[in-house]
């Protein structure tokens, strides 16, 4: 089919008789108006007298213009016009039709789906044998010629329907090309829009094998990175693409409500300027509410890499810490708890007061710095507070050293017994010098990190040698000493650091470590994407998992992964082998996203040689009825106009070219309602509350008095209920 721009030509040789409209139009000005005859006996006293003015012996040119523009109509209808048709791609081989799946197709998939079938049945109609591949896929490496094998379209139709979009983005370009078919295909690429790295190379194989053509969405793209929390509030941030005009998104935080259903919590609106790829929102709600924020997602935007969820670094934890003594004001340094306070308050709402009055404001975590007895009342309340899942983290010191906590049997909120004294370098017990941390072992929550040179231990309340003091030590000093105990108590823990929370008796306050020890006991958290480092020797589990529409679901079976390899899919993107999803850790749970926090949404940039076109394909439109009824008016129009020219039109004539010209004048459609798609936010309002509507007739009236009823309906339904 011939094409000049959006229209095609079923007869294009039909508009070569365009080429006789100039000589159409000479031949028509060599041939005068009709003279109009008129018998008048008077005449001939005119005769011999000379006009001054002559009357033109030539058609005038808007005449002609007229009957021009009738002919060209009808030669152009007559060559079978037709409005955005159906044009196929030529070839008559193998076809490849190559589908990205990732969450960026999950915004229009109905319609990708929809447009791989047309693909295949086409090929299948024309006896061309086909292969589809999702690149969110593995590659499929065997030991045949080809793991990408062409097949009838027949044995294609279902499995294409039944297609769905993955939660992460197509990664392995490379693995694709060397599964590619030997010979010569053509190829149909329904692509999501974005660069993804390695593109190029799968493109470079199967323009060698034969032409590409892609098709891309027009519809925007938008995507939620993780939140962030600083300086007591949420900070929300989204990625675009294209980087237009003015937009506004609302931006929804969603989480359980007292009674554990999920409820819409807050929710803030995100502006991007004109221009603009990414724009940010701050989002001030009560640290009780931040904490129940389980995930952010955008309003009216149905893919993975709209959500973000959260974990344990957004929500900061209750925390109270109980000293053995007073503190001095002038010995800040020798408090037992300022090396608490120091790397605490950054992330965490410290609560301070006696035991009693701190349980009753359900901490996530106590500290006892150095504290010995408790009341019988206060150890009830206590372990109360254990069963249901709270830390209890205890450091040693003086006090507990001289008393007789835990000493001849084991005390319920203690994980082991201790010995009496403890030691020290220089006393009865002494070792010589100042031992060093030995090598946290697989097992213990430090497995990874790194204990500095200079973290040394010189002195500490030892522990009775029992059978399970092995299994509660989780870290331990160079000659196998135990550093820190932990047992399990109902649903929660008991921690106890054998040496001072203060430089007293160590420098491991004064550390790097100290700080990440406590992150790894979920004391504190950090308000930042954890590193490799944070991760190191941890095996993640995970728990939920998103789809490629952003919906949670059970991870079921998935096997842990560890923690260096969670780290960098949270640095560089989820793949096939770590879907997007919470992870949980021995102590603390990680929240995989889509986007990253520096993650960008850019086009790509397809070669000028692959042709581009659009998965919104308009519908045909045949033209010649079009043409050849406007060639007809046009023709009619000629006759009247000619008719005045001659002088010949009467005043009942007159009225009734009027009355022809006016059936002539196109006349809008009349419809009930509005046949255009809305966009999805209109659809999200009409579908997600109780909404009211009416048909649109056009008559003005009607539609008032329509409007009126149900506004008021409206308002009494407003008044009469809850």
């Amino acid at each position: 089919m011939f094409m000049i721009g959006p229209i095609g030509f079923a007869l294009p040789w039909l508009l070569a008789a365009l080429i006789a409209l100039p000589i159409l139009w000479f031949l028509l000005r060599a041939v005068p108006p009709a003279p109009i005859r008129r018998r008048f006996p008077g005449i001939a006293l005119l005769l011999g007298l000379k006009d001054d003015e002559a009357e033109t012996d030539k058609t005038p040119w808007w005449l002609l213009l007229l009957r021009m523009l009738a002919v060209a109509a009808a030669i152009i209808g007559f060559a079978g016009p037709v409005l955005n048709p159906d044009v196929r791609a030529e070839g008559s081989g193998p076809l490849l039709v190559v589908v990205d799946g990732s969450w960026a197709d999950a915004r229009d998939w109905p319609r990708r789906v929809e447009k791989a079938a047309a693909l295949v049945a086409e090929a299948g109609a024309e006896g061309r044998p086909v292969a589809l591949i999702r690149l969110t896929d593995a590659p499929q490496l065997t030991d045949a010629p080809q793991a990408v094998e062409f097949q009838t379209a027949e044995a294609w139709a279902g499995r294409a329907a039944g297609l769905q979009p993955m939660a992460w983005a197509p990664g392995d370009f490379a693995g694709w090309a060397a599964v590619l078919p030997e010979g010569g295909f053509d190829t149909v690429w329904l692509s999501d829009g974005l660069a993804h790295p390695g593109r190029e190379d799968l493109l470079t194989a199967l323009e060698a094998a034969g032409p590409v053509r892609v098709i891309e969405s027009p519809r925007p793209l938008l995507g939620l990175h993780p939140a962030s929390f600083a300086d007591g509030a949420v900070t929300v941030s989204a990625s675009r693409m294209p980087a237009a005009g003015v937009l506004s998104v609302e931006v929804i935080a969603r989480g359980p409500d007292p009674g554990g259903i999920e409820r819409e919590l807050a929710r803030v609106t995100l502006t991007f300027a004109a221009g603009a790829e990414r724009a940010e929102a701050v989002l001030d709600v009560p640290a009780e509410l931040r904490n129940r924020i389980t995930r952010f997602e955008l309003e009216a935007a149905r893919t993975a890499g709209a959500v973000s969820l959260t974990d344990d670094s957004l929500k900061r934890r209750k925390i109270a810490l109980i000293g053995g003594g007073a503190d001095q004001e002038a010995l800040q340094l020798l408090s037992p708890t300022h090396y608490l306070r120091q790397a605490l308050e950054p992330v965490a709402e410290i609560i301070e007061g006696s035991l009693t009055e701190v349980l009753l404001a359900s901490p996530d975590v106590v500290i006892l710095a150095d504290v010995a007895r408790l009341t019988q009342s206060e150890t009830d309340a206590t372990l109360e507070w254990l069963e249901e899942g709270g830390l209890l983290l205890r450091f040693a010191g003086p006090r507990l050293a001289a008393s007789d906590v835990s000493r001849f049997e084991e005390d319920p909120l203690m994980p082991v017994r201790l010995r009496e004294g403890g030691r020290t370098v220089g006393g009865t017990m002494s070792w010589g010098e100042p031992k060093a941390l030995a090598p946290f072992v697989e097992g213990s929550p430090f497995y990874g990190l790194v204990s500095p040179d200079d973290v040394e231990v010189r002195a500490q309340v030892l522990a009775q040698p029992d059978p399970e003091l092995a299994a509660r030590t989780i870290a331990a000093l160079e000659d196998g000493t135990p550093l820190v105990t932990r047992k399990a108590v109902g649903d929660g823990q008991v921690v106890l650091v054998h040496v001072t929370a203060n430089a007293e008796w160590s420098s491991l306050p004064l550390s790097g470590l100290f700080v990440q020890m406590l992150e790894r006991l979920a004391v504190s958290t950090r308000p930042a994407l954890p590193d490799a480092a944070d991760l190191a020797g941890q095996v993640f589990v995970p728990e939920m998992v998103l789809d490629g529409y952003g919906q949670l679901a059970d991870a079921g079976e998935l096997p842990g992964v560890e923690g260096e390899a969670l780290a960098t899919a949270i640095a560089s993107g989820p793949t096939l082998a770590m879907a997007p999803g919470l992870y949980a850790g021995p102590d603390r749970r990680v929240a995989l996203n889509v986007l990253g926090a520096e993650t960008e949404l850019k086009p790509m940039v397809w070669p000028t040689s692959v042709p581009v076109e659009g998965l919104e394909a308009r519908e045909a439109q045949a033209l010649k009825g079009a043409f050849l009824a406007g060639g007809l008016a046009l023709l009619l129009l000629d006759v009247v106009a000619a008719l005045w020219v001659a002088g010949r039109l009467s005043s009942l004539g007159r009225a009734a070219a009027v009355l022809l010209l006016a059936t002539l004048l196109p006349v809008s459609e009349a419809r009930a309602q509005d046949t255009s798609l809305p966009d999805d936010v209109l659809a999200l309002e009409a579908t997600t509350a109780v909404v009211l509507a009416f048909v649109q007739t056009g008559d003005t009236r009607v539609d008032e008095i329509s409007y009126a009823g149900l506004l008021g309906l409206s308002e009494q339904l407003w008044l009469r209920t809850s």
